[in-house]
């Protein structure tokens, strides 16, 4: 497993009493739409005198931080999935900058990998009205601090977010959600439904009936090196993953922005993958058979027909190289 890279520890954040949160929440999100979460949270908010967006759409969330934040700084809670989480960061940095407010997320989605990264992982209504009771008595929170990742390309707008894919990894994504959007019953629509789809995905590639095809991509990495043709994988993040057995990057190089790359025809794959997902890179998997892993502060790919950010698909142009690095710092309050 990689040990956490080290930082530097965040001061706390004090809260205003004088000034409530901002309490956004996104009905529509897998786990908020579940059990009259939603509303739960939203009477929760009601209760503390916090200001309430209730909405998907990111151009009402966007007017509505607008009035909620003409008053004065005040800090954004959040209960949503990840993709919600992305299109706020987008509208917060459009907005300000890199003065940017600290900001409580709760996880109201399906995979919530931003939330759990920072603390706001499961008893979302606990952690809510703990959270809404601290702010109102002034106390001071604790904060974990995550840098954006920012990606760029000429003639587009810049998206900011916490996970990145592209190549096979960005096509099974958006298969995935259109296998959620056409069909119904639990192992389509459900908790699992994601990981029914990838675990079928991979048996069809195991036995070479995969209908997804590689990307012919050619990726740098400063300090690194170069890992040129048909990609299987290429994911970047600067989340810790510090929750479960997910954290697919070798500990190796410096930066808080951490990715792993992987060959179409890098030997050894199906063999290693287990190892792959905690981090566990043999020496063997090295950039001449394919691999290419570890920490960075900046990279750039050539050939990238589209990615998904936090969940979210964007589509990209073919020619213009696309530059991954990181961005502004958002404090994260600890629940």
């Amino acid at each position: 497993m990689n040990a956490p890279h080290p930082v530097l520890p965040a001061p706390p954040v004090a809260a205003t009493p004088a000034l409530a949160p901002c309490l956004i929440v996104n009905p529509r999100s897998f786990r908020a739409s579940r059990g009259g979460l939603a509303a739960r949270a939203l009477v929760l908010g009601r209760r503390y005198g916090a200001e309430l967006i209730e909405s998907a759409d990111p151009a009402t969330i966007a007017s509505g931080l607008d009035h909620a934040l003409a008053a004065g700084p005040r800090p954004i809670f959040i209960v949503s999935g990840d993709g919600t989480v992305q299109a706020l960061m987008d509208q917060l940095v459009a907005r300000y900058g890199e003065a940017l407010p600290p900001i409580l997320a709760l996880g109201g989605g399906r995979s919530n990998l931003t939330a759990v990264d920072v603390g706001g992982g499961g008893a979302l209504l606990a952690k809510l009205e703990r959270a809404l009771a601290r702010q109102r008595r002034g106390e001071a929170f604790a904060i974990e601090a995550r840098p954006l990742l920012v990606i760029e390309q000429a003639g587009a707008p810049a998206r900011h977010g916490f996970f990145v894919a592209g190549g096979l990894i960005d096509a099974a994504i958006r298969d995935a959600r259109r296998q959620r959007e056409a069909g119904d019953g639990f192992l389509r629509r459900g908790a699992l439904s994601t990981a029914w789809y990838l675990l079928k995905l991979a048996l069809l590639a195991l036995r070479g009936r995969s209908p997804l095809r590689a990307e012919e991509l050619q990726i740098d990495v400063p300090g690194m090196g170069t890992l040129r043709g048909a990609n299987r994988v290429l994911i970047a993040t600067t989340l810790q993953h510090r929750e479960g057995l997910f954290n697919p990057y070798a500990a190796r190089g410096d930066g808080a922005l951490r990715i792993t790359a992987i060959a179409a025809d890098a030997p050894r794959f199906w063999r290693s993958l287990p190892g792959i997902l905690r981090g566990r890179f043999a020496r063997t998997l090295t950039l001449d058979s394919g691999y290419l892993s570890g920490r960075c502060t900046q990279l750039t790919v050539r050939g990238l027909l589209g990615y998904s950010l936090d969940g979210e698909a964007f589509a990209t142009a073919p020619a213009p190289p696309v530059t991954i690095r990181t961005g502004a710092t958002i404090r994260f309050l600890q629940p």
